[in-house]
């Protein structure tokens, strides 16, 4: 049995939970958002919007500062102390009495958030062998999705329980036990440099154009996969009747999906497919069937149908973070591109539930067809990275393989 808890992929395992967990703050909330409304009556959509998104926020502003903090105390310590902040958040949230309680819970697991999702990755890569670490950076980067896919899959557990707050408290209680296993089973760092940096070359990476540009892209279409998947349910309840609990578990395909497409983008550039080519295809892909949904009266089936393959292209798009190394200034200064481009792209997660559910309501000046179009453009600014090849240029060339968030 000790084999088993001191074993490699059993330590994965529980990293990777915990990523998961610490993205659920965000796609945990979206199969309750109805329930969240019907209790509180917001005056406006976008608030319910800032509900799901609003943990975000903690990592867009804090993922460089919490970089510094694994750097400076040990990704296993941030990695706990992120997860107690993100149980101080969900018991807020459980035991809130007006909205704005609520949000400020929400708040705080955005804090355990970012303190999780920086030092988890940091803390993978540091137990895992070289040969084991590029399947492991593989399955690390389907955590995003899989944290959506495990709320959908326990909405209708949450609704015939009563009450959207056991949807959070159930959240506190799995991640109080995960952190244990972690505390007990996972090794600390026993010296800074076993440990890689997360701020190294931090000041050539902020001059660096090309960090900017992957954040933003990908910040796209995390924008426009959140913004569909959060609104796909009341959009499709107004417009033709259905049921959300059931729109939601149709998610679930769709979810699955978007991880498939995240492990198929490196198995694709490894079949020698042209990086630029893939980029183009998966942006249209994606684009075409958002605005199928919104724009054309495709029905039910139609749109979940829609939902599918956007979701897979857009899996595609966001597996493009292995070229984090690709917009690098050198080698040392992986880990701190890697939370710029975190930053950028939860700015895009951020956004996504205000902007999407005030589109919908009318609420902005430009309809959803026009939020849509916005996201695609952001989308492209990675077709120049893509076509500066899949090897670093400061590598010696050698490929190199890294994940974010």
């Amino acid at each position: 049995m000790n084999k088993l808890f001191e074993s490699v992929v059993f330590r994965v395992a529980v990293i990777y939970s915990l990523g998961v967990l610490a993205a659920m703050t965000v796609g945990g909330a979206v199969p309750q958002l109805d329930a969240i409304a019907a209790e509180f009556h917001p005056e406006s959509p976008s608030v319910i919007g800032l509900v799901m998104s609003l943990p975000s926020v903690m990592v867009v502003v804090g993922a460089l500062l919490v970089g510094y903090l694994v750097d400076r105390f040990g990704d296993k310590r941030v990695l706990l102390i992120g997860s107690v902040a993100l149980v101080v958040g969900d018991a807020v949230v459980v035991s809130a009495p007006t909205l704005q309680t609520l949000l400020v819970g929400r708040g705080i697991s955005g804090v355990g958030y970012v303190l999780m999702a920086v030092s988890a990755i940091t803390l993978l890569i540091r137990i895992t062998h070289e040969k084991q670490r590029h399947m492991a950076i593989a399955v690390w980067a389907t955590f995003v999705p899989v944290s959506f896919i495990i709320p959908f899959l326990t909405a209708g557990w949450v609704a015939s329980a009563g009450s959207w707050r056991f949807a959070f408290g159930g959240h506190a209680v799995v991640t109080i036990v995960i952190a244990l296993v972690a505390y007990l089973c996972v090794p600390a760092r026993v010296k800074v440099s076993e440990q890689p940096s997360r701020t190294s070359g931090l000041v050539s990476v902020l001059r660096s154009p090309w960090p900017y540009l992957l954040g933003i892209s990908i910040g796209g279409d995390a924008f426009l996969h959140v913004g569909v998947i959060a609104t796909l349910a009341p959009y499709l309840q107004n417009h033709y009747g259905a049921d959300p609990l059931e729109i939601n578990a149709w998610n679930i395909g769709a979810m699955v999906l978007n991880a498939m497409g995240c492990l198929l983008f490196g198995k694709l550039l490894n079949q020698g497919f042209s990086p630029v080519r893939v980029g183009i295809i998966a942006i249209i892909a994606t684009g075409v069937p958002a605005f199928a949904i919104y724009a054309l009266p495709i029905g039910i089936a139609g749109s979940i149908a829609c939902s599918w393959v956007l979701m897979f292209f857009s899996g595609i798009l966001t597996g493009m973070w292995s070229f984090v190394p690709n917009v690098s200034p050198s080698a040392g200064s992986i880990g701190a591109t890697s939370g710029l481009v975190t930053q950028l792209t939860l700015l895009g997660v951020l956004l996504s539930g205000p902007v999407c559910f005030a589109a919908m309501s009318g609420d902005l000046p430009i309809s959803m067809q026009g939020v849509i179009v916005i996201a695609l453009l952001a989308c492209v600014a990675r077709l120049p990275i893509l076509a500066r090849g899949i090897v670093p240029k400061w590598s010696d060339g050698s490929s190199v393989v890294v994940a974010g968030h």
